[in-house]
C-alpha cells in the first residue's frame, strides 16, 4: 500500500439530469442511460491516454499524463453528451498538479480542486485553472478564456478559473494573460429561508441550493432537483445559475416573474426565489435575497 506523489492532470465530471430522467422513464431505463453515459466517458478518456480512477453514481474521475490530454478528453466528453437527446448533460472540471497515488486511487489538493471546478461548472461547461492553461500547447490554450477568481476550501488565495470553448459555435475570446481583478467596493448578498440566513461576500462567495443534503440551502420537494441552483459572486456581481430539471423562478419588484432554465441571472436589489415552482405558488416559502 505504498503511496507516491506524481504530476498528473485530473478530470472530474458530473452527469446532470438523471433525477428528471428517472421520473420520465423509470428507474431501470434511467440507470441504463447513466451506465451508457459512463461508458462514453470512459471511451473518451481512454482515447486520449487517460486512466479511469473510479465512478461513483453519476461522478466520473480520470487522470492523464498532462493537461493537453485532459482538455481533449473533456471536449470529447461534452461532444458525446451534446449528441444525446435524453436531457442528460455534463459538468466538467480539470486541473494539473501533484497527486498522491495509492493503489488504484488518487488524493490531494489537485484532486480536490478538480472536484470544486466540476461543482462550479454549469451543465455543458468545462472549467479549468490558470495552472492547467499554462501547461497547454498554444493551440489548446487559445480555446480557453479567463472567467473569474474563485474561493476554494483550504486555499488562502483565490484560484483563477478558466472556461474551455469545446464547441466551435461558442464565441470565446482568446486568452492573452490573466486578467487582474478590478478594484471594487465590498459586495454583500443576504439570503434567508425558513428562519435561516446566509451572507455572501468576498470571503464566502458561493451557496448551493437543492434537494441534496450536501447543499447549504436544502429544499425538499418533488420539483426540486438534487443540485438545483448555485448563487455566487462573479466580477463583483451576484449571479444565480439554474442547474435543474424544472427551472428556477425569480420575482423582483416592478417586474414580471422571471423563469430560468439552465440559465444565469444577475441579482439586483431584493426579491424572491422559487426552486422548481413559481414564487406566486409557494408564497412565504420562497428564498429571499437582498443585495446590500
Amino acid at each position: 500500500m505504498n503511496a507516491d506523489t506524481v504530476p498528473l492532470a485530473v478530470l472530474i465530471a458530473y452527469i446532470n439530469g438523471s433525477d428528471a430522467l428517472l421520473k420520465s422513464i423509470g428507474d431501470k431505463l434511467a440507470a441504463e442511460a447513466v451506465s451508457e453515459c459512463l461508458a462514453g466517458l470512459r471511451a473518451a478518456a481512454e482515447k486520449f491516454g487517460g486512466t479511469v480512477v473510479k465512478t461513483v453514481g453519476g461522478q466520473f474521475i480520470a487522470s492523464f499524463a498532462g493537461a493537453d490530454s485532459a482538455i481533449q478528453a473533456a471536449s470529447a466528453m461534452q461532444a458525446y453528451f451534446s449528441a444525446r437527446r435524453d436531457g442528460l448533460a455534463l459538468r466538467v472540471g480539470f486541473t494539473a498538479g501533484p497527486v498522491i497515488r495509492e493503489n488504484q486511487d488518487i488524493f490531494g489538493d489537485t484532486v480536490n480542486l478538480a472536484a470544486r471546478l466540476a461543482e462550479m461548472a454549469n451543465p455543458r461547461q468545462i472549467l479549468t485553472t490558470r495552472q492547467a492553461v499554462d501547461c497547454l500547447a498554444p493551440v489548446l490554450r487559445s480555446v480557453c478564456r479567463s472567467l473569474y477568481n474563485a474561493s476554494v476550501k483550504g486555499r488562502a488565495e483565490k484560484v483563477p478559473v478558466y472556461e474551455v470553448a469545446w464547441s466551435r459555435d461558442k464565441a470565446i475570446t482568446i486568452v492573452g494573460g490573466a486578467r487582474e481583478e478590478e478594484p471594487r467596493g465590498s459586495a454583500l448578498l443576504k439570503l434567508s429561508w425558513r428562519g435561516q440566513a446566509w451572507n455572501l461576500d468576498e470571503r464566502r462567495d458561493t451557496v448551493h441550493a437543492g434537494r441534496g443534503a450536501e447543499n447549504e440551502i436544502v429544499v425538499a420537494g418533488d420539483n426540486v432537483s438534487r443540485h438545483h441552483a448555485r448563487i455566487f459572486l462573479r466580477q463583483g456581481k451576484f449571479v444565480i445559475a439554474d442547474e435543474s430539471a424544472n427551472g428556477t423562478y425569480l420575482r423582483v419588484p416592478g417586474r414580471r416573474e422571471i423563469y430560468l432554465h439552465r440559465e444565469e441571472f444577475v441579482l439586483l436589489g431584493r426579491g424572491s426565489i422559487g426552486l422548481g415552482r413559481s414564487v406566486a405558488e409557494i408564497g412565504d416559502d420562497a428564498i429571499l435575497f437582498e443585495v446590500a
